[in-house]
């Protein structure tokens, strides 16, 4: 058995065999020569025998391996000669040293270069998000800035045509991001770029770091005084982006002072596409204009990837807006045109009291915060239903000698004669029992949603007889201090006065 040396490499202890000692002792002294004239030496040294010690690891099997002379020559091939890469030598060797056979020249490989065969891994020192894009360009030996373009560009053509599609790409950039690996240490880095483990793909140290140099007093209290009034804009922009944040919360959450998501389900916007869609285009310019405060306060450089960052932040807000405003031109086309149809309901009665109420199931559901006309039910989101209550209207007519009851239905499309059609076909459920009118208005959800249709109930009476309202209907609803004595939603047909 020949004898060994127990050393320390890299802060880890080998056992080396003695001949395997004094290849990797003269290699490591030789290196310190090389780089005896930089001022950085100890640092690429101790560098240099971090990765030694990773290769060595591969090489041993447990705590008692023993690294023998032919794995310290291989390893000295593959962390490479200086003499290899400096061009004022010639092509002589110091002593110990390995012939000028560079590794990915070597035909002798064995097994044990299969450790840095390229794996895909998450590249964290050239990221904008998560390091996906980088890892997949160190992979398919891409520019990650081409990738990032591409990514961008689907994600831009897509928020014109599906805003789900747009989702599944973040989804997945979030899944690859949760299973892709992190290359931290020195054999992942490598198995990522698929580089050589040679002292030239070695952090280049030996570059001076560049002087500083002090400005004048002037200079100094400029640049605290910028300082200072960019951080207050600063801190007043991300207050304000939180402000915002809690905000939608609160609105999402909210069921007693505004009840923003009725309305939705209302008009069949309940969907978790244009909600993204609006927090996209509400928070990606405050968070922009944040980002390049702090740029400022930290005097970084404006790089490639803060370019990339800006272009892809830039897709997806243009495309978040362009989604909001093709759903509000569609609505507001589907609906510019408004039509009106009568129909007379059939009362015969010999009492003097006419009385119209809702039906009962309507009396059990939850009137919607500051808006009397509207009721809602359904504990969770997905089961909610909404209904608008229909307007009654009193007249009396001198020359009647009995009640005339009519239902004046509106409707809209965008255009006249389709808003005609539909104002005719619309149907408002009621019952007519002698004196008593039941009427049930239409339950609206996220898949049947309202298309602004209305229903007015027109009651012409005798001077002898009158009309009674069960609560909730009634002839004015007062909403925010406003009474409302008539209402067609986007026709806004208003008498109103202020209390």
């Amino acid at each position: 058995m020949k004898p060994t040396v127990r050393v320390s490499i890299g802060g880890l202890a080998f056992n080396l065999e003695e001949d395997a000692f004094h290849v990797l002792d003269s290699y490591l002294k030789a290196l310190r020569r090389h780089f005896s004239g930089n001022p950085e030496a100890d640092e690429i040294i101790a560098d240099i025998e971090s990765r030694l010690s990773e290769l060595l690891q591969m090489r041993v099997n447990g705590s008692d391996g023993v690294v023998s002379i032919t794995d310290a020559q291989e390893i000295t091939k593959i962390m490479g000669n200086p003499k290899d890469f400096d061009e004022t030598v010639s092509g002589e060797t110091e002593e110990g040293m390995p012939k000028n056979e560079p590794y990915h020249d070597t035909e002798s490989r064995d097994d044990s270069y299969n450790f840095f065969k390229k794996k895909l891994y998450r590249d964290e020192n050239n990221k904008l998000i998560g390091g996906v894009c980088s890892g997949f360009g160190h992979y398919f030996k891409i520019d990650p800035t081409a990738i990032r373009i591409l990514l961008a560009g689907i994600v831009f053509l897509f928020s014109f045509l599906s805003f789900k599609v747009v989702g599944t790409i973040i989804l997945a950039y979030i899944v690859l991001w949760v299973v892709m690996p992190v290359a931290r240490t020195f054999n992942q880095k490598l198995s990522m770029t698929g580089a050589d483990p040679s002292i030239e793909n070695i952090e280049d140290r030996s570059q001076p770091s560049p002087k500083k140099y002090k400005g004048s007093a002037i200079g100094t209290i400029l640049n605290v005084l910028i300082n200072i009034f960019v951080g207050i804009i600063a801190v007043a922009v991300f207050l304000t982006m939180l402000g915002i944040i809690t905000t939608l919360v609160w609105l999402y959450m909210d069921t007693e002072l505004f009840g923003l998501n009725n309305y939705l389900v209302l008009l069949g916007y309940n969907s978790i596409n244009l909600k993204i869609a609006f927090v996209l285009a509400t928070l990606i310019p405050i968070g922009a204009l944040f980002s390049l405060l702090l740029k400022i306060l930290r005097r970084s450089s404006f790089t490639s990837q803060t370019l990339v960052s800006f272009i892809i932040g830039l897709v997806i807000w243009i495309g978040a807006v362009v989604y909001i405003s093709n759903k509000s031109i569609k609505f507001a086309q589907l609906h510019k045109e408004r039509a009106e149809a009568v129909e007379n309901l059939p009362v015969n009665t010999k009492s003097d009291t006419l009385i119209i109420k809702l039906g009962d199931e309507y009396l059990t559901a939850n009137p919607q915060p500051q808006n009397p006309i509207m009721f809602y039910k359904g504990e969770r989101m997905r089961d909610r239903q909404v209904c608008i209550l229909p307007y009654v209207k009193v007249r009396q007519d001198t020359s009647l000698t009995d009640y005339k009851v009519e239902i004046l239905k509106k409707d809209y499309a965008d255009n006249k004669i389709t808003a005609k059609r539909k104002a005719e076909a619309l149907h408002l459920d009621y019952n007519v029992t002698d004196s008593l009118i039941t009427v049930n208005p239409k339950w609206y959800n996220n898949k049947d949603k309202w298309n602004l249709e209305s229903f007015e109930i027109i009651v012409t009476t005798p001077n002898n007889k009158k009309v009674v309202m069960e609560t909730p209907l009634k002839e004015s609803y007062h909403i925010n201090s406003i009474r409302f004595n008539r209402y067609d939603c986007f026709g806004y047909h208003y008498d109103f006065d202020f209390d």
